[in-house]
Protein backbone atom coordinates (compact mmCIF):
# COMPACT_ATOMS: atom_id res chain seq x y z
CA UNK A 1 0.00 0.00 0.00
CA UNK A 2 1.12 4.15 -0.35
CA UNK A 3 -0.08 6.97 -1.01
CA UNK A 4 -1.57 8.05 -4.18
CA UNK A 5 -0.54 11.61 -4.60
CA UNK A 6 -0.97 12.99 -8.22
CA UNK A 7 -1.07 9.35 -9.73
CA UNK A 8 2.54 8.06 -8.50
CA UNK A 9 3.37 5.41 -6.79
CA UNK A 10 4.94 7.13 -3.41
CA UNK A 11 7.85 4.62 -2.56
CA UNK A 12 5.64 1.00 -2.16
CA UNK A 13 7.16 -2.27 -1.81
CA UNK A 14 5.14 -4.75 -3.37
CA UNK A 15 7.02 -7.57 -1.44
CA UNK A 16 6.78 -5.63 1.91
CA UNK A 17 3.88 -5.96 4.82
CA UNK A 18 1.20 -3.49 4.36
CA UNK A 19 0.81 -0.67 7.91
CA UNK A 20 -2.34 -1.77 8.03
CA UNK A 21 -3.31 -4.89 10.17
CA UNK A 22 -4.35 -8.03 8.56
CA UNK A 23 -7.37 -8.45 10.59
CA UNK A 24 -7.28 -12.66 10.30
CA UNK A 25 -3.69 -12.94 10.95
CA UNK A 26 -2.95 -11.87 14.08
CA UNK A 27 -1.39 -13.61 17.99
CA UNK A 28 -2.25 -12.81 20.95
CA UNK A 29 0.80 -11.72 23.09
CA UNK A 30 -0.99 -11.03 26.28
CA UNK A 31 -5.24 -10.92 28.04
CA UNK A 32 -6.21 -9.25 30.80
CA UNK A 33 -9.89 -10.56 31.52
CA UNK A 34 -12.03 -8.27 33.81
CA UNK A 35 -15.24 -8.38 35.16
CA UNK A 36 -17.41 -6.46 32.51
CA UNK A 37 -14.23 -6.26 29.87
CA UNK A 38 -11.10 -8.01 28.89
CA UNK A 39 -7.39 -5.60 27.18
CA UNK A 40 -5.56 -7.87 23.88
CA UNK A 41 -1.71 -7.30 23.40
CA UNK A 42 -1.91 -8.44 19.71
CA UNK A 43 0.56 -8.56 16.86
CA UNK A 44 -0.65 -8.20 13.84
CA UNK A 45 1.92 -10.31 11.37
CA UNK A 46 1.71 -7.90 8.41
CA UNK A 47 1.10 -4.74 9.69
CA UNK A 48 4.16 -2.16 10.30
CA UNK A 49 3.22 0.82 12.57
CA UNK A 50 4.58 -0.53 16.29
CA UNK A 51 5.76 -3.47 15.13
CA UNK A 52 2.06 -4.44 13.98
CA UNK A 53 1.61 -4.71 17.85
CA UNK A 54 -1.78 -3.22 19.21
CA UNK A 55 -3.35 -2.66 22.70
CA UNK A 56 -7.18 -2.96 23.04
CA UNK A 57 -10.30 -2.70 24.96
CA UNK A 58 -13.57 -4.69 24.61
CA UNK A 59 -16.35 -5.09 26.11
CA UNK A 60 -17.86 -8.59 27.76
CA UNK A 61 -15.86 -11.52 27.84
CA UNK A 62 -13.27 -12.95 25.66
CA UNK A 63 -13.96 -15.59 23.36
CA UNK A 64 -11.03 -16.12 20.45
CA UNK A 65 -12.29 -14.64 17.37
CA UNK A 66 -11.28 -15.96 13.93
CA UNK A 67 -10.84 -12.63 12.67
CA UNK A 68 -10.03 -9.40 14.88
CA UNK A 69 -10.30 -5.89 13.26
CA UNK A 70 -8.17 -3.03 15.55
CA UNK A 71 -10.66 -0.70 14.04
CA UNK A 72 -13.32 0.93 15.53
CA UNK A 73 -16.40 -0.52 14.22
CA UNK A 74 -20.01 -0.79 14.68
CA UNK A 75 -19.49 -4.84 15.75
CA UNK A 76 -19.72 -7.23 18.53
CA UNK A 77 -15.96 -7.28 18.44
CA UNK A 78 -15.56 -3.96 17.70
CA UNK A 79 -12.63 -2.54 20.21
CA UNK A 80 -14.05 0.26 22.76
CA UNK A 81 -10.24 1.74 22.62
CA UNK A 82 -7.01 1.61 21.79
CA UNK A 83 -3.96 2.63 23.28
CA UNK A 84 0.15 2.62 22.57
CA UNK A 85 1.45 -0.67 22.90
CA UNK A 86 3.51 0.43 25.83
CA UNK A 87 3.47 0.17 30.05
CA UNK A 88 1.40 3.91 30.02
CA UNK A 89 -0.43 2.45 27.16
CA UNK A 90 -1.39 -0.98 29.58
CA UNK A 91 -1.93 1.52 33.07
CA UNK A 92 -4.13 3.55 30.81
CA UNK A 93 -6.28 0.49 29.12
CA UNK A 94 -6.78 -1.10 32.77
CA UNK A 95 -7.63 2.33 34.23
CA UNK A 96 -10.58 2.33 31.53
CA UNK A 97 -11.79 -1.77 31.47
CA UNK A 98 -11.82 -1.23 35.18
CA UNK A 99 -14.87 1.53 34.52
CA UNK A 100 -16.79 -0.75 32.25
Amino acid sequence: MGINFMGRNCGTNPKQPAPNPNPSRWELIEKKQLKNSYILLVKYLDCTNFEGVKLMVFKGQYKKPKTLDPHFRDTFNSPIARFPPTKEGWVLANIIANTL
